[in-house]
């Protein structure tokens, strides 16, 4: 293996292994307890105005300028709620082809969220309900009296003659229609109403007012998430890492808050014509997506929540979209998705949801997306990605091929030259830049490219990058077995764990890499000719190894398969030997 390989491999090497370290360091374990702090902060586009540590109003001191805000301490729901008795609590049950999800009248509320089974990347029921006292969805509007949340009212079910708790079932093609409803002061009521269908991860949400036209005191309502989702993976840490919070406005723009675990932060009000809001784990999403017309704007935060648990001290995201008031009630309906993120299911709901996948830097994108297209395509036709990436790897030796070959003639072409190039060193040693000089002229004179050994390392690095991205963030490969003790091509093949974490290794022995390290010797000694690098010869198989310990199995495996067939090419097409010269 030429240095100019493991150089190359080395860096790629550490991209990988720090860049988990680099986003711990952006977003540490948080304190066991939020700070109260608030920060002002602008963007280019203008629509980020005011960063709050806490959920604040914000009451709009001057139209005309849209700048003067005051952060109001928030209220609880007061006049408005005359209450006559108390309403006793009930629950609401829909199960559909692809989730079940349960509803209390203690504010119109989801309790509990679980997706079902498909055979695929959800090999089991999958809670994304956090195990706190959510409010999801919800929705908040102002009176005289200060702001109302649905969350906080007692509702009933509308039709609830025999008072008990309902479940329904929705089938393909079928809908649903479910009534939260509470009678206020002077006839006037108020409702949440929800619509489902068997057929995907969405669920249709709005608020309906009778009598409320001269209550409202603005022109807006919001719908909110702010209880944010379920960590699902063995390793809290992946969840936190790729949780994100988004905002999405016409005009292709977006709005992101990562996960702050310093303080709690919310970033907002935000303005414009906006399409979504959304929150994500590393795998799963909840999006609020006005239906008829859209939202003016939204905000995202950030907060401590002590009642999740994990490898990270916990927090939490929250989104939140306005959406205008019409004869004085919010009349948009919003579709609720709650589902994967799957490239499909994505496109099938709204297509600008695909913007929350992680591709890796602009270079690497296409080449991430080209990765999981032609592995999905194989996978319709293997029920097996282990099998997948078997053809997949032979599928890019076969490409990489003629420059592979064309790499070996070229190394073999500067082994040759070694000789001449040494008598310059050693001719030219008090000049360097005389010795650059001349060895560029003897490459022209005798036609060699210096570079050339480099085109198949190069061809390689965003393929590999570009297959970490996959497999380490796309839910297709969540759960898919390969054989024996490979259960998951998104996880490190673990044998046993350590009872400790080991720098550089971690707290467990994966087989793959084992494997993988192996081969990486044998190629390295195939082709090393020069005893100077002896040394490298053992150095980066065991790099390697430790490197490769923590990333994806299905990474790993396309590695320790590309090896194989490399050296597979050496022994049918073995490099020309380099002519000995004699020295002038």
């Amino acid at each position: 293996m030429s240095k100019r390989t493991i150089i190359a491999f080395v860096i790629i090497g550490i991209i990988f292994l720090f860049y988990d370290d680099y986003l711990r360091w952006l977003y540490p374990p948080a304190p066991e307890t939020g700070t109260d702090s608030t920060a002002v902060a602008t963007t280019e586009t203008g629509r980020r105005e005011t960063k709050h540590a806490g959920r604040g109003e914000y009451y709009l001191r001057s139209s005309a300028e849209d700048s003067l805000r005051t952060v109001v301490e928030e209220k609880r729901p007061v006049a408005l709620i005359e209450k006559t008795e108390s309403l006793p609590e009930r629950f609401v049950t829909i199960k559909t082809s692809r989730f079940r999800a349960r509803f209390t009248s203690a504010g119109a509320r989801l309790v509990s969220f679980r997706l079902e089974p498909n055979g695929r990347y959800l090999l089991e029921e999958e809670e994304l309900s956090p195990p706190n006292k959510s409010h999801q969805p919800s929705f908040r509007f102002w009176t005289y009296d200060g702001p109302v949340e649905t969350n906080g009212m007692e509702f009933r079910l509308a039709g609830d003659d025999d008072g008990g708790d309902r479940e329904y079932r929705v089938g393909e093609g079928e809908t649903r229609r479910i009534e939260f409803t509470t009678s206020l002061s002077d006839d006037r009521s108020l409702s949440v109403i929800y619509t489902f269908n068997g057929d995907d991860y969405t669920f249709n949400c709005r608020l309906r007012g009778v009598g409320l036209e001269k209550t409202w005191v603005r022109d807006y309502a919001e719908v909110y998430w702010d209880g944010g989702l379920a960590y699902t993976e063995p390793d809290t840490a992946q969840d936190y890492m790729y949780s994100k919070a988004y905002v999405y406005f016409e005009g292709d723009e977006m709005e992101t808050q990562k996960i702050n675990s310093k303080k709690d932060v919310m970033i907002g009000p935000l303005s414009g014509a906006t399409r979504w809001g959304a929150i994500r784990t590393k795998y799963f999403m909840a999006a609020l997506i006005p239906e008829a017309g859209e939202a003016v704007g939204g905000w995202l935060e950030s907060r401590h929540d002590s009642t999740l648990t994990g490898r990270h001290h916990p927090n939490r995201l929250g989104v939140g979209l306005r959406l205008p008031l019409v004869n004085g009630v919010p009349n948009t309906p919003i579709k609720v998705f709650v589902g994967p993120i799957d490239y499909d299911v994505l496109g099938s709901v709204d297509p600008s949801l695909r913007r929350t996948m992680n591709w890796g830097w602009k270079v690497i994108a296409p080449f991430s997306k080209g990765i999981l297209w032609a592995l999905k395509k194989l996978g319709h036709v293997v029920p097996n990605y282990g099998l997948c990436i078997i053809i997949f790897s032979i599928l890019i030796k076969v490409i990489v091929w003629p420059l592979t070959r064309k790499s070996y003639h070229s190394m073999a072409a500067m082994q040759r030259l070694q000789p001449k190039i040494q008598q310059l060193r050693e001719k030219y040693k008090s000049e360097p830049q005389r010795v650059q000089t001349e060895m560029m002229k003897l490459y022209k004179a005798e036609k060699v490219n210096p570079m050339g050994g480099c085109l198949p390392v190069m061809l390689q690095m965003p393929l590999l990058y570009g297959l970490f991205i996959v497999f380490r963030t796309t839910i297709e490969f969540r759960n898919a077995p390969f054989v024996f003790w490979i259960k998951d091509l998104s996880q490190p093949d673990i044998i046993f764990h350590l009872p400790m974490s080991l720098p550089l290794y971690g707290d467990h022995v994966a087989l793959l890499p084992i494997l993988m390290g192996i081969s990486t010797f044998f190629q390295s000694k195939s082709t090393m000719t020069d005893p100077n690098q002896k040394m490298m010869l053992y150095f980066m198989p065991i790099l390697m190894t430790l490197l490769f310990n923590q990333f994806p199995s299905g990474l790993t495996l396309y590695y320790t398969l590309f090896n194989l067939f490399t050296l597979i090419q050496q022994k049918i097409t073995p490099p020309p030997k380099p002519a000995e010269v004699k020295s002038s």
